[in-house]
């Protein structure tokens, strides 16, 4: 057998595979620690746990609306009042005060009406054709109901609307002796039949059905019409309630008077009923039939008007305190010339009705 390693040195190689099979330690040496890297995980979000926290966003919404809308108290009937405005169209720009002159040609009230209050006007020119005590605060009784007109009309929505006359209401009227209209305890009334009511037969259950329907009371009603007088100007004005009962603190003058009607005839509701003379109600199980409603002023009136004028319409209105009040427009029937006619506090009915006509007879040329 031959010698593998015959001729060749391998000493080196011996010592270099001894040291690769007994390889020494080698010393240690300190190796700063680096922080270990933390490898992070992109974290994928699902689509329904996005539509979950979505639902809980408005949920978490509508419980704190509905927690705040039951700490907070009831809506006032002023408020309310104050709501239904801001509904409204945006107005119109507003129309200059009306303001009544006296002239040269202003003639002293005639002798023969023993008005306390009285004022004519001529309409087309506001013009005073004659008067006596124009400013002095009187008791209105019924004529206040031009103003409850006036001011319904402008607040009602819809005619057509229902109100269910309430016992309170004919039993206030009653125990007042006031006038009806003659609705009964849950009989269901429009606004449009309300209106009739206040005007033609000085219904104060109509009256106050007005208030209860539109404002939700007789009182927020009032605040509507002292807020008219105050719009329209008048200083001798205040209202307490809507039927013209009597209270030492509602009042207004002939000058005022003819104001509230002549804004009253700028709206076409009020001038058609203020110059009806018969409206017969909505048939209801109550009165199937309806009720036939009468205008006292034409009642009075007719058969004894002048000849030479024309008393298109208007009101009339009694207490004790206030005597007989009249308030009246019409025209010249040859000139077409319109006049505003106001009567306050005659002695009685018939110098009051004969008094108007006989002041259309002497001033509407």
């Amino acid at each position: 057998m031959s010698d593998p390693f015959s001729h060749k040195d391998y000493g080196e190689y011996f010592q270099a595979l001894s040291k690769r099979s007994n390889p020494e330690k080698p010393a240690r040496v300190p190796v700063a620690v680096k922080p270990k890297t933390v490898r992070r995980r992109r974290a994928r979000i699902r689509p329904s746990f996005l539509f979950a926290c979505a639902a809980v966003l408005v949920l978490g919404i509508l419980a704190v609306t509905v927690l705040t809308k039951k700490g907070d108290s009831p809506p006032t009937v002023k408020a309310k009042a104050v709501a239904l405005e801001e509904t409204r169209p945006t107005a119109e720009p507003k129309e200059e005060p009306i303001v009544f002159k006296e002239t040269e040609n202003t003639l002293p009230a005639p002798d023969g009406n023993d008005a306390e209050g009285l004022l004519v006007v001529c309409s087309d020119t506001d013009e005073i054709v004659t008067a006596r005590n124009p400013k002095k605060r009187l008791y209105p009784a019924s004529t206040t109901k031009i103003m409850t007109v006036l001011v319904a009309a402008e607040h009602a929505e819809n005619l057509a609307d229902t109100f269910e006359m309430t016992r309170q209401i004919t039993d206030e009227m009653y125990l007042a002796e006031a006038t009806v209209a003659g609705f009964s305890a849950g009989e269901e009334v429009t606004v449009a039949d309300l209106i009739y009511g206040t005007i033609l037969s000085s219904g104060g259950d109509a009256a106050l059905g007005l208030a209860e329907k539109l404002a939700g009371g007789q009182a927020a009603f009032v605040e509507w019409m002292n807020q008219k007088a105050t719009e329209l100007g008048l200083c001798d004005t205040h209202f307490t309630n809507v039927t013209g009962l009597y209270d030492a603190n509602h009042y207004t003058t002939a000058y005022d008077l003819a104001i509230i009607l002549k804004s009253a005839l700028k709206n076409p509701i009020c001038k058609e009923v203020l110059s009806t003379y018969q409206h017969t109600t909505q048939a209801t199980p109550q009165h199937p039939e309806g009720i036939t409603l009468s205008a006292t002023l034409f009642n009075y009136m007719y058969g004894t008007e002048p000849e030479t004028a024309t008393i298109l319409g208007g009101k009339t209105g009694y207490v004790n305190e206030s005597g007989y009040c009249i308030a009246t427009y019409g025209k010249n029937n040859e000139t077409g010339t319109e006049y505003l006619a106001v009567t306050m506090k005659n002695s009685s009915r018939w110098p009051a009705i004969h008094g108007q006509i006989d002041l259309y007879k002497q001033f509407a040329k």
